[in-house]
């Protein structure tokens, strides 16, 4: 019975052990994803930032003509948005990816709803541009493999001789 005893406790011993390895695996591929989460936000906020204030100084330029133009009320408002242009451009080029992510978690835990709600939006739209670059890619590749088509022709598309495309007689090709 000792050797069962002590059989069991090394197999439970062994189990152990590719546990506690397999959980260390998973932290640190959580911490180098985590890392390169940073870093990308890190760079693309600052990039961002750049270009927020670049467009901040056009629209500076812009205030100032009007101004010239004797159109004081419209530049007015145009040095509002050059101000809040300017702080956003600001904060996405100095903050780190830590900053962002803290401020976006406090955010979250502040206005629940609404970072629902923007989820729900941003998720939609990039459903809809999946959907329509998709859709477009499926019908050129299988238009250049010399696939059949049962679709009416694309505005604007070539007619093809023999591809089963439609034509304005009918549908030619393979289908017939």
């Amino acid at each position: 019975m000792t050797s069962t005893t002590s059989g069991t406790a090394g197999l439970q011993s062994s189990t152990e052990q590719v546990k506690e390895q397999v959980q260390d695996v998973a932290q640190q591929a959580k911490g180098k994803t985590r890392e390169q989460l940073r870093s990308q936000i890190d760079d693309r906020s600052t990039q961002a930032g750049e270009q927020v204030t670049s467009a901040a100084n056009a629209m500076r330029r812009t205030s100032d003509q009007l101004r010239q133009e004797g159109n004081e009320r419209m530049a007015e408002i145009v040095d509002a948005l050059v101000a809040r242009g300017e702080r956003i451009g600001g904060y996405l080029r100095d903050a780190d990816g830590d900053k962002i992510l803290h401020d976006v978690e406090s955010f979250g835990r502040r206005q629940p709803w609404l970072m629902v709600g923007g989820s729900a939006v941003v998720g939609f739209l990039a459903s809809r541009f999946m959907k329509a670059s998709s859709s477009g890619r499926y019908h050129s590749r299988y238009a250049e493999a010399g696939y059949p088509s049962r679709l009416p022709p694309v505005a604007g598309a070539p007619y093809r001789e023999g591809v089963g495309s439609r034509s304005p007689g009918g549908v030619t090709g393979d289908l017939d």
